[in-house]
């Protein structure tokens, strides 16, 4: 086992001393014989320390390489997944989660096929890039996850916020309403009116014939199981009965409509009517959205529901 480095360097001090006391002795052998120890072992410390040094940097080239590797990596799954969910597979998780309650988005351009038939390819994708980009400000902003996009049809979900995460906002909302304003609103439904009414606002416009572009857009709330499919091309959906209602009353809607089910139209008139949270700012726009009755509608899959359009 060959003496640790710093053994060595003490050694080489002792005899840099005896050295100089041969030499103030007048004893020239000895100053000979310590200084040519003395000189050995300075390049043997010298070649240790290079050694040394040349470790490191190899061990922080790899640190640095790994470091790399993993922001490419987490760079690759926040372009896929959403991030609290690629977090989560970072982190190894297996993703498979159940909500006893969500409210599920679709949405749909209206007249898309006869338009993007008369544009050139390029400019169809840039449109639509532009819509489903400001569609993503728009659900970040409330707190509202997309999920996909499929051609022209959109689809994002707002998971319900556990109570005790809504009444640590609602504390801060009270000082700083400002920074928390998207977090306020604890129920999904709320949330989920919120983002179609702003993406139903939205103004973009057909670059062949100046008219604006329309939109149609279906929602339903319930039960949903969520989770991560695929390992090289990860893909994070949403199943259930719940879904499949939404994407009917995105089908059966109309041009410009917001068009919900009755169980989105009474959990939104609940939160309307509900005593006001005195923490909660929020609690002062609960009666923002309005629910018209559309009546009867013969839903496929489903038979005849009774639905709202949310104005």
């Amino acid at each position: 086992m060959q003496p640790s480095i710093n053994w060595r360097k003490e050694e080489a001090t002792i005899l840099l001393h005896l050295r100089d006391l041969s030499q103030k002795q007048g004893d020239f052998p000895g100053y000979i014989d310590f200084n040519e120890r003395y000189t050995r072992l300075a390049e043997e410390i010298s070649g240790r320390d290079i050694s040394v040094k040349l470790a490191m940097a190899e061990k922080q080239r790899e640190i640095d390489a790994r470091e790399k590797e993993h922001e490419k990596h987490m760079a690759v799954l926040h372009s896929t997944l959403p991030k609290h969910i690629a977090d989560r597979v970072a982190r190894g998780e297996v993703v498979n989660d159940q909500f006893d309650n969500a409210s599920v988005l679709f949405l749909d351009v209206v007249g898309f096929t006869t338009h993007s038939s008369e544009l050139d390819a390029t400019i169809v994708v840039e449109l639509l890039q532009n819509i489903f980009t400001s569609f993503d400000s728009i659900c970040a902003n409330n707190d509202v996850t997309k999920i996909k996009t499929i051609g022209d049809s959109y689809m994002a979900v707002a998971f319900q916020i556990a109570n005790s995460e809504q009444r640590i906002a609602n504390q801060i909302a009270k000082v700083m309403p400002s920074v928390v304003e998207a977090q306020q609103i604890a129920n999904s439904e709320q949330r989920i009116a919120n983002v179609a009414r702003a993406m139903m606002a939205s103004e973009f416009m057909w670059p062949h014939t100046g008219e604006r572009v329309r939109f149609r857009i279906g929602i339903h709330c319930g039960p949903v199981v969520a989770g991560v499919l695929g390992t090289e091309r990860m893909q994070y959906d949403v199943w259930g009965d719940t879904v499949n209602v939404a994407s009917r009353m995105e089908s059966s809607s109309e041009p410009g409509r917001i068009h919900i089910s009755e169980a989105l139209a009474k959990a939104l008139n609940e939160h309307k009517n509900s005593p006001p949270d005195p923490l909660s700012h929020a609690s002062l726009e609960r009666g923002s959205h309005t629910v018209v009755p559309r009546g009867e509608v013969d839903v496929k899959g489903k038979g005849t529901m009774k639905t709202y359009w949310l104005e």
